[in-house]
């Protein structure tokens, strides 16, 4: 899990270092102008300019939740393998479920000989004539937003019990009617597939907006990484010992 925390801490790092850049910024363009010297010229910028950083941060914001939940996936997944050393029956209900359907596929359209390749895969990783591959499938590609992390987390067998506090951060709108997390997802995928422009995105936004919902994601996710390593440390994935 040491992993997880030192990539979500540079990626925080990243996102404060590029907010204190585009909210400088903005004082200097209120304050009359932002203006630097390129080759003993003055240059301003230009209000589109300043709206095109205002977007970059939801592409950060975003990058940062499909980080932390990916490598969150990859951390189950080790130490549930390790923990159960090869012994598949040691696996709950849920992590059965999970490496099933990992293995198996069997809600993908697939031909006939790709189903029966993936029957011979399982089939042999279940008798140990090949190692075993105990991997989640994620489901949530380009689309995290606390439901779909939810969805994932109750699948895995972790119950994310939000405090209220922080529940009624997630789930309040934010803005156009959206809640943060959804929020950043769409307007990242808006932003990638090139239905919404950047100096559309980032048309009547300021800085002190980004910070609250900035803020919102750095609990979020903490919350999260505590609850995914509270679960590992606990072998959650493994059906408690007899006796």
């Amino acid at each position: 899990m040491q992993l997880v925390r030192d990539t979500f801490d540079e990626r925080i790092s990243d996102i404060e270092s590029y907010f204190d850049l585009v909210s400088n910024l903005e004082r200097a363009v209120g304050s009359g102008g932002a203006v630097f010297d390129v080759d003993g010229l003055g240059y301003r910028v230009k209000p589109e300019q300043q709206k095109i950083m205002y977007s970059g941060i939801y592409l950060h914001l975003y990058n940062l939740i499909e980080s932390t939940i990916s490598l969150l996936i990859d951390a189950v997944e080790r130490h549930a393998a390790e923990g159960i050393n090869g012994q598949l029956t040691l696996l709950t209900e849920n992590m059965k479920k999970l490496y099933v359907k990992s293995v198996a596929s069997p809600f993908e359209s697939l031909s006939n000989d790709k189903r029966f390749e993936k029957a011979i895969d399982l089939f042999e990783q279940v008798l140990s004539i090949k190692p075993i591959e105990l991997k989640i499938p994620p489901g949530g590609g380009g689309n995290w937003d606390s439901q779909e992390i939810k969805r994932l987390s109750n699948s895995i067998g972790i119950n994310l019990l939000l405090p209220r506090n922080l529940n009624r951060k997630i789930n309040e709108k934010f803005r156009d009617d959206k809640a943060p997390i959804r929020l950043i997802k769409e307007v990242r995928n808006k932003l990638a597939h090139g239905s919404l422009s950047f100096t559309q995105c980032g048309d009547n936004h300021v800085a002190s907006d980004f910070r609250k919902l900035i803020d919102i994601v750095k609990e979020y996710l903490s919350f999260i990484i505590q609850s995914y390593d509270d679960f590992i440390n606990q072998q959650g994935y493994k059906i408690p010992a007899a006796g």
